[in-house]
């Protein structure tokens, strides 16, 4: 029997056919436009509508669900928890309107950083496996790879690696995994003539490479690589069009390292504590971490500054970028590592005697527990709270830039760490540049156990160190004897 649906029109008493009624509905429904809204301004949707973006200028037909799928693999790795600077808005910064090859290289160059993120995500373990095996020692290219494998032949042939080679952390193995995870993802869909141009781009962030003996720069090494592969692999680059690739890669690569040209020296300092933690894990629980485990981060940072040639920073190929503004970046460049050092340099010293006076009164803590919490804002809760007020003596060296970083701070808050620095401020003020740098060489002694803490605290003013000592017995009630007992031996006497 046919059922009919209906309803009863409540002005005229009669039945009235409930599908007529719906159709009624729909056209009125249909005849207001709606609103047109924004694109979601999402991590997630914004990195697939650059993926999308990019395959479409250059006639890459990809399904959408495969370009969602990798649009997830790329912000489900980028947003590991021991990522703090390597996220997917770094993609954002590096994304250059227009050109899709660096476009692609932003969205994939940061996508493994192994030892940050202890190892591989599911999805790009599953692309590089059949490549690369894990030794006791580090990982390796597989030596026995099939011959036909044209992906991981692209890949070895623009980083210059060969079958069986160890890959090593600092010298492009991040990256190289990382391109050939995009070779294997967009092989079905992206020409090998593009992906090696979008890869190129990704080698050249391999940082702080110096020329060769033979007085060849990465870049120009780059574009001999790229001349080789195109003849081997038939891929019909022209010569400029390879050279272009390299300017692509260069300016990709410039902007990659950004943050050292920064105008600003407390912006350079903002992005460099934000690669503390991920180094660091233990950094990454406010609230927790240690002395020694925050002593041990700073130390590692310096150790990299130290070591860190400001030449190496910035790359150029012919005229890219141009020969001014070369200058300017290697300038303002040097101009950061060097106030970073001092700054470090600082911080570095006020650890070591946070964690000496923690040594002698008991052993390592929590910095929280002699500073305070970050966020405190009641009197009486920060360990700067209780230092007394102090004006250097006018023969004292001071550097104005440091005073500066360590009074006002740098440009934003840290989850880890005070934005700007009182106690590294009140201990600068007693010592100047010199002292900091006679009692920094001093403090490595500790660290490396050839100095006991109390002779490195003894050699230290003594009306700095009573202050700080006692200003610790005020937060720390549990040491309280200790550390005033230190601080009263330690006051000058009349």
């Amino acid at each position: 029997m046919r059922r009919i649906s209906c309803l009863l029109d409540g002005r005229s008493g009669k039945y009235v056919s409930l599908v007529k009624r719906v159709r009624t509905t729909s056209r009125k429904t249909a005849r207001k436009p709606r609103a047109a809204l924004p694109l979601p301004a999402g991590t997630i949707h914004r990195s697939l509508q650059l993926l999308s973006t990019a395959l479409q200028e250059l006639g890459a037909r990809l399904p959408l669900p495969d370009v969602e799928r990798i649009g997830i693999i790329i912000n489900q790795a980028m947003t590991a928890q021991a990522r703090s600077f390597h996220t997917p808005e770094h993609v954002f910064d590096l994304v250059e309107t227009g050109n899709p090859y660096t476009t692609l290289a932003a969205l994939f160059h940061d996508l493994v950083y192994y030892h940050v993120d202890h190892g591989f995500i599911p999805q790009i373990a599953e692309a590089v496996d059949s490549s690369i095996e894990i030794r006791g020692d580090g990982l390796y290219v597989r030596p026995g790879v099939k011959a036909g494998d044209r992906q991981l032949a692209l890949s070895l042939a623009v980083f210059g690696f060969q079958r069986g080679q160890k890959l090593e952390p600092f010298c492009g193995m991040n990256e190289f995994l990382s391109a050939l995870v995009m070779n294997r993802k967009l092989a079905a869909a992206v020409k090998e003539e593009d992906l090696i141009l979008s890869s190129a781009c990704i080698e050249m962030t391999i940082p702080f490479r110096m020329p060769g003996p033979d007085g060849v720069t990465p870049a120009e090494h780059l574009e001999l690589r790229l001349q080789a592969a195109n003849r081997a692999m038939n891929l019909g680059l022209s010569r400029e069009r390879i050279r272009q690739g390299v300017r692509w890669a260069v300016s990709f690569a410039n902007r990659d390292v950004a943050n050292f040209g920064e105008k600003e020296v407390t912006r350079f300092l903002d992005n460099t504590w934000k690669l503390l933690p991920e180094s660091n894990p233990s950094l990454r629980t406010q609230g927790v971490y240690s002395i020694k485990s925050y002593r041990v981060a700073l130390q590692g940072m310096e150790g990299f500054l130290e070591t860190l040639d400001p030449r190496t920073i910035f790359a150029r190929y012919r005229d890219t970028p141009s020969a001014e503004e070369f200058r300017r970046l290697e300038k303002r460049g040097e101009r950061n590592v060097t106030t970073a050092r001092a700054y470090l340099s600082v911080k570095l010293l006020t650890a070591a005697i946070l964690e000496a006076l923690a040594m002698i009164s008991g052993g390592d803590a929590p910095v929280s527990l002699f500073m305070g919490e970050l966020d405190a804002r009641a009197k009486g809760s920060k360990l700067d709270d209780y230092l007394p007020a102090y004006s250097p003596s006018a023969d004292l060296t001071l550097d104005p830039a440091l005073h500066d970083l360590l009074a006002n701070g740098r440009a934003s808050a840290s989850p880890f760490d005070l934005q700007n620095s009182p106690l590294s401020l009140f201990i600068y003020l007693h010592l100047g540049a010199d002292g900091a740098r006679m009692h920094l060489d001093a403090a490595r002694r500790v660290f490396d156990g050839t100095r006991a803490p109390k002779d490195f605290l003894d050699a230290l003013p003594g009306a700095m160190i009573a202050a700080i000592a006692e200003a610790c017995a005020h937060m720390v009630f549990t040491r309280s004897d200790a550390l005033m007992t230190y601080a009263v031996s330690r006051w000058p006497h009349p």
